[in-house]
């Protein structure tokens, strides 16, 4: 095997290889996305379409089952499913791992223009791409900034009777812990109130996070966007009045078509005045509970019927989707979704930063505090730390067995080399092929340290029995190797036949 002839009689250019391998594969290592799992892609566009005050049944019948009749249709499709809610439709379109997404997009773009025709008052459809992967990596809990330790001690001193019971807080690890103990603290005690912090409405303070928090984390590179949950969304509300809207002959339909006609902008087309071009539009959304009140609905006898004559206008809350309590406190939570392929953990500490930013300049002086509650690489680093540290382990322990059998420093000098080599050239493998480093591609690294120990073992055993019976180093070197070399890549391709299934 002229293969092995040539490794053996050229030791300096299969050093520098080595070398090489090790540092592109260290190279490599640092720029592994770390991840708890493998990530499976699959192929997702999203068509979503609103159609302002529409319920979701009209969204459903006159949006999405149309959408519905044209994308069925599209070559590759593997699952169709729709979402119909209150002024807005979306249809999810799933394709097959490797499919071609700019040809997909293009695809589904050419059906939905066949669509017949779309309600007056719905906007265009909006296409766009996404992973399944749409796990939250982090979680955050803003809430009012309650008292530090050097507060409470204070506190405790101006009032020796309370030391006892406030001591608990002062020691509380979290501002959420600190919180509810205080709270406990003040319902038995109500002198204690002086160390909570001024009321905040929950509305202003979902408000709050929507306009400066969630921009913020979208504006971390990896993020791909960030969600604001918990309190509630203000509205302006129309309570109709029945007895109003048939005395002049008008339906509930009525009122809704004229709000729906009114609560809009309108192009009015463009023009040119010299070398200038000229965008013309009528602003017509409602912006107050006044110009509701003052909208127009129907004219009877010649006199306009406003919404005011027929309703009350009044500015209330939507209905909560859900509600997140922390330590029974309603809180506002703010999670953050990565961006397909990016790294957790470098994504998590451009987190962390954005985070203390806003804790020590903007929140700090608003009062409020950002309190991280989930951590994904915390599981990803105790779980990647156990793999990594059993690969560690059991590389030690095969390294003293092999030293106890062999009874050779030479041998067993050798295969510790050839383990922490190998694992390093798979790095730059799993680099080159776009891979990330999670607990299934390290359980497979660990596996695979035992199938090399055991080619080695054979290979070694072999070659120093040739040593034995006289030959030279150079001579049991390659003839030892070519004489097994054949039954080792058969029980490795044996091996690998049965996971190949699983691949």
């Amino acid at each position: 095997m002229g293969l092995v002839t040539a490794f053996v009689n050229n030791p300096v250019k299969v050093s520098v290889g080595v070398l090489l391998l090790a540092l592109f594969g260290l190279i490599a290592l640092d720029r592994l996305p770390m991840q708890l799992t493998p990530e499976v892609q699959i192929p997702t566009i999203t068509v979503t379409t609103r159609w302002p005050g529409a319920s979701p049944v009209e969204v459903e019948r006159e949006i999405v089952q149309e959408q519905e009749e044209q994308l069925k249709s599209v070559e590759g499709l593997v699952k169709l499913s729709s979402e119909s809610s209150d002024s807005s439709g979306t249809v999810i379109l799933e394709f097959g791992v490797g499919t071609d997404m700019g040809s997909a997009l293009l695809k589904v773009n050419a059906r939905l223009q066949q669509v017949r025709e779309y309600p007056e008052e719905a906007d265009e459809p909006v296409i766009t791409t996404s992973s399944s992967n749409d796990s939250p990596i982090a979680w955050f809990i803003l809430r009012p900034l309650s008292p530090d330790t050097a507060t409470v001690e204070a506190f405790q001193d101006s009032h020796p009777e309370l030391r006892e019971v406030l001591e608990p807080v002062r020691t509380a690890h979290g501002t959420g812990l600190r919180m509810a103990r205080l709270e406990r603290v003040i319902a038995e005690h109500p002198a204690a109130k002086a160390l909570a912090p001024a009321d905040i409405d929950i509305t202003e303070l979902r408000r709050f996070a929507e306009d400066n928090i969630e921009a913020t984390f979208e504006r971390v590179a990896g993020v791909s966007n960030s969600n604001v949950l918990g309190g509630r969304e203000e509205e302006l509300q129309v309570v109709v009045d029945p007895r109003q809207l048939a005395s002049r002959g008008l339906t509930i339909d009525d009122l809704r078509q004229a709000l729906r006609l009114r609560n809009k902008d309108t192009s009015g087309g463009d023009f040119w005045e010299s070398k200038r071009r000229y965008v013309v539009r009528t602003l017509g959304r409602l912006k107050s509970p006044e110009e509701v009140r003052s909208a127009v609905v129907a004219r009877r006898d010649g006199k306009p019927v406003y919404v005011r004559d027929v309703a009350e206008v009044r500015l209330g809350h939507k209905k909560p989707d859900g509600w997140v309590k922390n330590f029974g406190t309603t809180s506002i939570a703010v999670n953050c979704l990565r961006e397909t392929g990016a790294n957790v953990l470098d994504v998590m500490a451009g987190l962390r930063v954005a985070r203390d930013d806003l804790n020590e300049t903007l929140l700090h002086a608003a009062g409020l505090h950002l309190e991280q509650v989930y951590d994904e690489t915390e599981y990803i680093d105790s779980a990647v730390g156990l793999v990594n540290q059993n690969i560690v382990v059991g590389g030690i322990l095969t390294v003293i067995v092999l030293l106890l059998f062999l009874r050779s420093a030479r041998s067993t000098l050798v295969l510790a080399l050839a383990i922490p080599t190998s694992l390093v050239g798979t790095f730059l493998v799993l680099d080159l092929l776009g891979r990330s480093l999670n607990v299934v591609s390290l359980a497979g690294l660990a596996f695979a340290v035992g199938m090399l120990v055991d080619n080695a073992v054979v290979v070694l055993e072999n070659i120093y029995r040739r040593y034995q019976n006289g030959e030279d180093r150079v001579t049991a070197a390659v003839r030892g190797t070519q004489e097994v070399w054949g039954a080792v890549v058969a029980s490795t391709l044996t091996t690998l036949a049965v996971f190949l299934p699983v691949l």
